[in-house]
């Protein structure tokens, strides 16, 4: 993208045009997470947040239930929930092979190097890369719980927020009713 902004930055754009043209459905954003939080996730992780992942925190944790979701029908998790949901979907993963998990995951491709940074109601996640190839760290793929298909949909979080941020800014998103969210 030609244009792309600082994550932190696209971030706070998309949050002033809500306070502008929809301040009904305030609060967007969650306060800063304290850095005892990162800390903890990222102990749970077992590594550090990639740096832009780890400023957008920094600048605020997450989004609130029952707020617009960021990217169609994807919420910004808060960071506890991103780690349960991480936690949720390695388990789910290990008891792929166990015979009384039944088949609902199987053949289901999930990595423990996937850190889940939004969700939607049904159970999908937009993931963070954080595995050990540096031409895939810090992209932005979807995890759809009932696929295999891993699409990307974002070289990084950067790239993702300016592309909300830039199409409200230009009139090519809006809040979109039907995905309680906003899209293009």
């Amino acid at each position: 993208m030609p244009n792309m902004l600082d994550a932190v930055f696209a971030l706070e754009r998309i949050n002033d045009w809500v306070v502008q043209n929809h301040p009904d459905r305030l609060p967007f954003l969650r306060s800063r997470a304290e850095g005892e939080t990162i800390q903890r996730i990222e102990t749970k992780f077992g590594r550090s947040l990639p740096y832009d992942v780890r400023r957008l925190y920094v600048a605020h944790d997450g989004q609130p239930s029952g707020s617009p979701a960021l990217y169609l029908n994807q919420r910004w998790l808060p960071l506890d929930l991103v780690i349960i949901a991480w936690e949720d979907l390695c388990l789910r993963d290990r008891e792929k092979g166990n015979p009384h998990a039944g088949d609902q995951f199987k053949d289901k491709a999930w990595s423990a190097d996937w850190l889940p940074l939004f969700g939607s109601p049904r159970g999908d996640h937009y993931c963070v890369d954080c595995g050990p190839n540096p031409s895939q760290y810090g992209r932005i793929i979807w995890f759809l719980y009932d696929e295999a298909e891993r699409p990307l949909i974002a070289p990084s979080i950067g790239d993702l927020l300016s592309r909300v941020a830039l199409g409200l800014t230009h009139g090519d998103w809006s809040l979109d009713d039907g995905y309680d969210g906003f899209s293009d």
